[in-house]
């Protein structure tokens, strides 16, 4: 009997780090076999403006940061919204844009599921001969499908007011993979520490008993 009973003591921690473990294990079993389609990151610009503008790595993993750029020439770009408003009957505005825009910007980029390490609004730091270059560090909290979206913080001169507008310069899809393997570095202590919980409860009651 005094045999049987240490086994089972040590058999405990072990059983009960399996049933923590299990419903996680076969929740990523099963979105790896039937889960969504990974894909490419989609740009999809809402301004006129390439979409090599922006870039990004093919493939993005959850809790792995990597880099978004943007590289823009903020005055070509404020001439040629300000040459289509021209074109555009009354009453009909480009995201609501009134007035003559200015080439000076700012840039922001955000997305639920994400931590970015500068949000709000990024003034123009950076000047190449091609543009403006602004740069994010984003670290992906959640896998599957998201999204991102990059706006602009212009200014615009109208009836001789200036104002500031916040426009969509781009939409981001991408596919975030699953990393189970930082996911347990990060969220595998509460699981021990559960388990150890509930092994420490298990001895007071069985004493109280005894």
């Amino acid at each position: 009997m005094r045999k049987f009973a240490i086994s089972f003591n040590l058999l405990l921690p072990v059983l009960l780090a399996a049933l923590l473990f299990i419903p996680y294990t076969l929740n990523f079993l099963a979105h790896a076999m039937v889960g969504e389609k990974q894909f490419p990151p989609i740009i999809m610009m809402k301004l006129p403006v390439e979409s090599t503008a922006v870039t990004l790595p093919a493939e993005v993993a959850q809790f792995t940061p990597f880099d978004i750029t943007l590289q823009l020439d903020s005055d070509a770009l404020a001439k040629r919204i300000n040459d289509i408003i021209a074109k555009f009957p009354q009453g009909v505005a480009m995201q609501g844009i009134s007035g003559k825009v200015l080439s000076h910007m700012q840039a922001e980029i955000a997305g639920n599921g994400f931590h970015i390490d500068n949000p709000g609004p990024q003034a123009q730091l950076i000047s190449t001969q091609g543009g403006t270059l602004w740069s994010w560090k984003i670290i992906p909290l959640s896998p599957s499908r998201q999204t991102l979206a990059l706006r602009l913080h212009i200014t615009a001169i109208d009836q001789g007011q200036e104002s500031q507008q916040i426009v969509d310069l781009a939409e981001i899809q991408t596919f975030v993979q699953k990393n189970p393997t930082e996911w347990i570095k990060r969220y595998g202590i509460w699981f021990l520490a559960a388990g150890l919980l509930i092994v420490v409860s298990w001895r007071i009651i069985r004493r109280s008993k005894s």
